[in-house]
């Protein structure tokens, strides 16, 4: 009585187990930005706005690079801002951080959700609804 009970319990531990891996490695593959942000160079901000505001003039001129070591560096007439970023593939998120006395760390500082992903621009929302547009340079 308990060797089928048993058999039955381990097919569909088994079952339940890779179904479970394998929706969270084509959901991280298909979702993970880290790499296209990475391999693709510089980026623009096309566009920074809230539900009241567009403060994209604020980004004029910016170019942003990333690297795979988790730094990412602002551009503009020769001068260089440094922050870091991590991605979460898990829940979908970057996490941009400047330090204080830079002009984006009360604009980027912040946990941005992965709303789309194409291979020209990535668009990004927080939790205060302020969206995110990068583009390709």
């Amino acid at each position: 009585m308990k060797k089928p009970f048993l058999l039955f319990t381990l097919k569909c531990s088994v079952i339940i187990y890779f179904a479970a891996f394998s929706s969270i490695d084509k959901f991280t593959v298909s979702r993970s930005v880290t790499q296209q942000l990475v391999d693709r160079g510089y980026w623009k901000v096309n566009c920074f706005s809230s539900a009241t505001a567009d403060n994209s003039f604020l980004f004029e001129e910016y170019s942003f690079s990333f690297d795979a070591s988790g730094k990412v560096t602002a551009t503009k007439n020769n001068t260089s801002i440094e922050g870091q970023w991590l991605e979460d593939n898990i829940s979908k998120t970057i996490t941009i951080s400047f330090n204080n006395d830079t002009p984006f760390e009360k604009k980027l500082n912040t946990k941005w959700h992965i709303n789309s992903i194409n291979n020209a621009s990535i668009s990004l929302k927080n939790e205060t609804s302020e969206t995110l547009l990068i583009s390709k340079l």
